[in-house]
C-alpha cells in the first residue's frame, strides 16, 4: 500500500469530512450507570445518573419528595475526585464548596430551604479530566429535615470513574474512507475547541504547525492536509480496546479544535484530555502563553454547544443554539 500522506487536492475535499462545530448535537448518548435510593417512611427518592458526554461527563442528580408534605432544610453533597474539574451545571446557580489541597474529593454543596410536597429538583454537572492514568469516584448524599422534625440521610452507590491513557497505532487508510467511517452506526464525535487569551499576535500557521507535530508524536497516520484552510485529518487504532479513531485538528474562525469519532466513548475522552493537555505545554515551552489558563474551553457556559468563534478579550458572544450571552475573557 502506498503513503497518503499529502497536501490535500481540491478533488480529495469532496471526499472528507468538514466539521463547523456543532457534531456533539448528533451523538447518541449511552455508556451510563444510574442509581436510586428510597425512603419508604418519608418518600423521599435520590436517583442519579452518569454517562460520557462527548468530551465530558455529565452527573445527574434528582430528589423527588414523593409525601404529601414538605422536607425543610435540604443539603445535597457531591464528592468527586481531584482529576475532575467542574466545567458547568444547570441550573447554574449552585454553591461550589472547595477542598484543601490534602484532600482526596472535591465537594460540591447545594442547600435550599425547601421541597415541597410532590415536587422534584434535579440538577445537571458537567465535569471534565484534568489528566488521563487516573481513577477515582463519584457519590452524593443528601440530608434534610422531615415533617416530624427528624434529620434523615440518603446516600447513593459510588460510581466507579478510570481515564485510561491511549495508545496508538498508525492506521492507513484512503480518503474516500474519512466519510464513510463518520457514518458508521453507532459512531460517537466531540469536540475540544480552545481559544488562546493572549494580546500577542500569532500566525494561525505556527498553531496548525503545533497540532500536526503533536498528531505525529501520538503516532497518528497522516491521511491529507489543507494548509490554506488549516485542516488535518488523521487516523489510529488504540492498541488496548482495538477500535480506530479518527483525529482531525483545525483552526476556524479563531478557534483551535479537536475533533475525535470512534465507536468507543472512552477513547474519546480519554484522547481530548491527553491532546489538550500536550497543546497547552507545547504554548507554554514556544513561551506563547504564561499559564495554561490562558487557553480558554469555547463551549457554552448554559449549554455547552460550541460557541461560533473566538471573540476579542472583554467582548460579548451570543451562542447559536440558546441565546445565552457569556464573555469568554
Amino acid at each position: 500500500m502506498t503513503d497518503k500522506k499529502k497536501d490535500i487536492t481540491p478533488e480529495d475535499v469532496q471526499n472528507l469530512v468538514m466539521f463547523k462545530g456543532k457534531v456533539e448535537d448528533r451523538r447518541k448518548e449511552i455508556d451510563k450507570y444510574s442509581f436510586e435510593k428510597f425512603d419508604q417512611e418519608d418518600k423521599i427518592k435520590l436517583f442519579n445518573d452518569f454517562k460520557l458526554l462527548g468530551g465530558h461527563y455529565k452527573y445527574s442528580v434528582q430528589l423527588d419528595n414523593l409525601s404529601q408534605a414538605p422536607i425543610s432544610e435540604v443539603k445535597i453533597k457531591i464528592l468527586y475526585p481531584k482529576f475532575l474539574i467542574l466545567t458547568r451545571s444547570l441550573p447554574p446557580t449552585i454553591y461550589l464548596q472547595q477542598s484543601f489541597e490534602n484532600e482526596e474529593t472535591k465537594r460540591i454543596i447545594i442547600e435550599f430551604d425547601e421541597l415541597n410536597e410532590n415536587s422534584s429538583k434535579q440538577i445537571n454537572f458537567y465535569f471534565a479530566p484534568l489528566e488521563v492514568e487516573n481513577e477515582g469516584e463519584i457519590r452524593t448524599i443528601v440530608v434534610y429535615v422531615n415533617n416530624k422534625d427528624f434529620v434523615r440521610f440518603l446516600d447513593l452507590e459510588s460510581i466507579e470513574i478510570e481515564i485510561k491513557k491511549i495508545t496508538i497505532q498508525p492506521k492507513i487508510i484512503p480518503s474516500s474512507y474519512v466519510r464513510e467511517f463518520s457514518q458508521t452506526s453507532g459512531i460517537k464525535k466531540a469536540i475540544k475547541s480552545m481559544g488562546i487569551g493572549t494580546d500577542r499576535k500569532i500566525d494561525a500557521g505556527l498553531y496548525f504547525s503545533i497540532l500536526e507535530h503533536l498528531f505525529i508524536l501520538l503516532n497518528f497516520q497522516l491521511i491529507a492536509k489543507d494548509p490554506n484552510k488549516k485542516i488535518l485529518w488523521f487516523f489510529g487504532t488504540d492498541l488496548e480496546s482495538g477500535e480506530d479513531i479518527l483525529a482531525i485538528g483545525q483552526i476556524i474562525s479563531n478557534k483551535i479544535e479537536i475533533i475525535a469519532t470512534s465507536l468507543n466513548r472512552s477513547i474519546l475522552i480519554s484522547f481530548l484530555t491527553l491532546f489538550s493537555n500536550d497543546f497547552k505545554e507545547q504554548l507554554l515551552v514556544r513561551d506563547i502563553i504564561k499559564s495554561e489558563d490562558q487557553v480558554l474551553d469555547l463551549g457554552c457556559k448554559y449549554c455547552g454547544v460550541t460557541l461560533p468563534y473566538f471573540p476579542k478579550k472583554g467582548e460579548s458572544i451570543k451562542c447559536n443554539k440558546c441565546n445565552y450571552q457569556q464573555i469568554v475573557w
